[in-house]
């Protein structure tokens, strides 16, 4: 069946600033690629327009190593009216495995079928899958977590193995480093007082994780259950997810049941699944099976024929060809569909055109309500092989990409310093930085962010080393990673009230609450799983840093004025006190709901504290204010009553709310 809808989304006269492909002539806009299974038959539907024959050959295993390995069949599939091979395979085949074969005029290859809903073991081979029977208990009930406003989230991002791959983390042994181990309950470290993995998570209070890849990549042998590690930013089946993380890799049902098994034990504690997805690139160029599917379509090329290469992984994908457009458009559906994904992270989103990033915001919007699924990803400017004046979905095109955000580097390098330097520094090593901070508090929305909603302020990520690590190379000169440095944890805790008393999305690292460090290593991408996994013993050692956390979080959820929704922004005045310099320190007068209060902050990056004049933020000297975030401690309990001066520790955040609005807001 036509899909009506994908017909519009991707007709090519909305194409508007990129090169039609000779081959965009012949695309489809079905919505059946892949295979379709019912008990009565399989449809396979694949779209190559230069292939002169394809057949389907079926495998009763997912590789030729396991008991019973056999060819099943070859049969020829034909070329219909609309360019695409389509054959219906009569009968219950249910978990039969698959590739395609297809003749070219100089050449005959084999590949797997780049719509696989399921593979075996490494993904060389597709599997025909009955989905529903891959569904969890209770799937059917399971919900999403959306919010009001993308700025009320707040993410905690994680990769599969980091999660628990350590004995200290409770899980059993069976599931450590597995999707299971997120389904796991009072999991405790050391003698039973301190909860770990997803029990921690509920405690901290983050809404959402956002998880390093989780689809089917290359570089980890999934036949071999070891500690072997990677991020998987190397894409091989866009729509399976990875076998390593399962149970059973050879058996294609497992690793779909699992996943989502994964997804709603998080989303049944409250919290949202934020996906990394990688459409930018492929594990490997030539030979991939985009390559052998349709060769020379899938990807950009440099005018001497080479692979081009701004990814930095030796191959860039063509977003701007219609059939690639379509499969990350429908890619993302399915997930976000079939899956319950609740948002999506894009790897090297500036390698794509603006207009396909556009066409999968609204494409969710028709599907799940507008801005309900969380859109962002790595806004950077980067070289690719791209038709001039191709608009591509970098920071310069977010003010054009309505519901699409972008992350903040200026505030991650102004808060610790740069990513490209180890020993440089930043706002809460020496001050340095502070107009930058300024404009990352505004949610850079008075330079490249059209609205808070489309800036992710964050400290530290995956890439690059841990923060604790960043602190200790440009304070120590890397020595004492494992030791606890409490003027470092201050630091720590100053960077944690620069991102979560900002506006926009606050994001950071799994781990950066308890102080996690990666021993200096600063890319650790297929480093081992011991040098990756979260150690967490640090629970125990850092009690106090992962209390200021929570609180932190408790206040922005309690406190609109501080998130920046368009409603919060358009209802509230916010100015600098540049009087209070050396702190950054800025007022909000806001209105939530019926009360109307103020909200100061002030951020001390000295080695000394800091006395402010309350009467510089505008109000009347005879305001009373509660801190409720000093030196030591964040939440909503009041801490102190202060009037007239207000002392800034060193080294130190401080947040006041006004005596009415406070009691309003915190007893009702």
């Amino acid at each position: 069946m036509i899909n009506t809808t994908s017909t519009r989304l991707w007709d090519s006269n909305s194409n508007i600033g990129s090169p039609i492909h000779r081959l965009d002539e012949f695309a489809y806009f079905g919505n059946d690629l892949g295979s379709v299974y019912t008990k009565e038959k399989t449809t396979f539907t694949f779209w190559s327009p230069e292939a002169l024959s394809v057949k389907v050959k079926l495998f009763a295993t997912g590789s030729d190593n396991e008991q019973g390995a056999k060819v099943i069949d070859e049969l020829p599939m034909n070329k219909t009216a609309d360019n695409v091979w389509r054959l219906e395979y009569l009968g219950d085949h249910k978990n039969e495995y698959y590739t395609y074969i297809i003749n070219f005029k100089d050449r005959t290859v084999e590949t797997v079928d780049i719509y696989a809903k399921a593979v075996g073991v490494n993904g060389n081979r597709g599997m025909i899958v009955d989905l529903k029977s891959t569904n969890p208990e209770g799937w059917d009930k399971d919900k999403n977590i959306f919010l009001n406003s993308p700025t009320d989230a707040i993410v905690w991002e994680v990769h599969v193995k980091d999660f628990s791959h350590s004995p200290s983390s409770g899980i059993t042994e069976k599931n450590r480093g597995k999707y299971l181990a997120f389904c796991e309950h009072s999991t405790l470290y050391g003698e039973g007082i301190v909860p770990t993995c997803v029990d921690y998570l509920k405690n901290l209070g983050v809404t959402h994780v956002q998880i390093n890849p989780f689809y089917d990549f290359g570089s980890v042998n999934e036949a071999v259950n070891d500690d072997s590690f990677n991020w998987g930013y190397d894409p091989k089946n866009y729509n399976v997810p990875e076998g390593s993380y399962s149970s059973n890799p050879f058996d294609g049902n497992v690793r779909i049941n699992e996943c989502k098994q994964m997804i709603k034990a998080l989303h049944d504690a409250g919290i949202g699944v934020i996906m990394d997805v990688v459409y930018n690139h492929t594990y490997q160029a030539q030979g991939s099976f985009f390559d052998l599917s349709v060769p020379g379509y899938y990807y950009r090329y440099n005018k001497d024929g080479s692979w081009s290469n701004g990814s930095g992984c030796s191959n860039d994908t063509a977003s701007e060809h219609l059939m690639f457009r379509k499969f990350m458009i429908d890619s993302i559906l399915y997930w976000a569909e079939e899956y319950h994904i609740d948002g999506f992270r894009f790897d090297l989103m500036g390698l794509h055109d603006a207009h396909t990033m556009r066409l999968i915001r609204k494409a969710l919007d028709e599907k799940f309500g507008k801005d309900n699924v969380i859109l962002y990803g790595e806004g950077w400017y980067m070289g690719t092989a791209c038709a001039f004046g191709t608009e591509m979905a970098n920071q310069g095109a977010i003010r054009s990409m309505k519901g699409v955000g972008a992350f903040n580097d200026n505030m991650r390098d102004a808060i610790k310093g740069s990513v490209f330097g180890a020993c440089d520094k930043g706002f809460v090593q020496c001050g340095a930085s502070a107009e930058r901070i300024k404009s990352g508090i505004l949610a850079e929305t008075g330079s490249w962010a059209g609205e808070a909603s489309q800036c992710v302020n964050y400290a530290s990520c995956h890439d690059n080393y841990a923060l604790y690590d960043k602190l200790i190379l440009s304070e120590r000169g890397g020595t004492g990673y494992c030791e606890r440095f409490d003027y470092l944890v201050s630091m720590i805790k100053l960077s944690a009230a620069v991102v979560l008393t900002s506006r926009g999305i606050p994001f950071f690292l799994a781990g950066e609450e308890i102080a996690r460090t990666k021993f200096g290593d600063e890319n650790s991408y297929c480093s081992s799983a011991n040098i990756n996994q979260i150690d967490w013993e640090n629970t125990a050692h850092y009690a106090d840093l992962i209390l200021y956390y929570q609180g932190l979080i408790r206040l922005r959820k309690k406190l609109a004025a501080l998130r920046g929704s368009n409603k919060v922004c358009d209802s509230s005045s916010f100015r600098f006190i540049d009087s209070a310099m050396p702190c950054v320190s800025y007022a909000i007068d806001f209105y939530d709901e019926d009360i109307k209060g103020h909200i100061f902050v002030a951020l001390n990056p000295c080695d000394y504290d800091v006395r402010i004049n309350l009467a510089d933020t505008g109000l009347s000297k005879d305001t009373k204010w509660i801190a409720v975030v000093n030196k030591h401690s964040a939440g909503t309990a009041p801490l102190m009553a202060i009037s007239e001066l207000a002392l800034v520790e060193s080294k130190s955040a401080l947040m006041l709310l006004d005596e009415a609005a406070y009691k309003a807001i915190f007893k009702r």
